[in-house]
């Protein structure tokens, strides 16, 4: 349960376009091929992100100048065990639900569509304020775009002394026929509060932007939603 290696070696960053290609030579390298891991690394910021498409593959190799700090773990375990470890931002519990681990239940399959797939869900709805909706979006191995863009203006909070303007990343569009507009669930001038599990106060909108392309396959995003009354009860 405890066990763990620690490891530095060299990555040419050209031999590695496909994520199947370095996700196999990781597991090579510490002896794994027959364990199924889920890899992570540290951005610039210290923030955990995963590594799971060739996208944020890229997006990791690029943040290596001159070294890619990466986190191995057995897929199926908690992610926020990270968290312990010197020089990684602490994330909030709600992180976890980016990497929800495996069960051992079997259950009944009572369902009659076989290929129905949920594409959103509403989460956590017991412990956000009321002016708050969790979403998640998930693309089941999609190329299909998550279908909303995202813009920085300035958002209003309270404070002991009263209001203050502070800058703030909201949605600016969401594309006809996309995942977001389809779910219902999301609106332009919606703040964006938090992006699976990250606080995104004090990030800027390239920031922001990279967060969520790195989850872009499982993305859970926290926001206000500008119109208080579309809230769900």
């Amino acid at each position: 349960q405890f066990d763990a290696e620690f490891r530095r070696f060299p990555l040419d960053r050209e031999k590695f376009k496909s994520y199947e290609r370095f996700y196999d030579y990781v597991r090579s390298m510490h002896k794994l091929e027959n364990i199924e891991i889920t890899v992570w690394y540290t951005d610039m910021h210290g923030d955990l992100l995963p590594i799971n498409n060739d996208d944020n593959l890229q997006r990791a190799l690029n943040t290596a100048k001159p070294l890619l700090r990466l986190f191995l773990q057995r897929k199926g375990q908690y992610q926020p065990s990270f968290s312990k470890i010197s020089g990684v931002k602490k994330r909030t519990l709600f992180s976890t639900i980016s990497n929800p681990s495996k069960t051992t239940i079997s259950r009944v399959n009572i369902s009659t569509p076989q290929d129905f797939r949920r594409v959103s869900a509403i989460v956590d709805v017991d412990i956000l304020p009321e002016t708050h909706r969790r979403v998640r979006l998930l693309k089941h191995n999609s190329d299909k775009p998550l279908g909303f863009y995202i813009r920085d203006g300035t958002s209003v909070r309270v404070t002991p002394s009263g209001l203050e303007r502070v800058p703030g990343i909201f949605i600016s569009r969401l594309v006809p026929g996309g995942l977001a507009e389809s779910t219902g669930l999301l609106a332009v001038n919606d703040e964006v509060l938090e992006v699976n599990g990250i606080d995104v106060s004090g990030k800027t909108l390239d920031q922001v932007t990279d967060m969520m392309i790195a989850n872009s396959h499982n993305l859970i995003i926290t926001v206000k939603p500008a119109n208080q009354m579309n809230n769900p009860v």
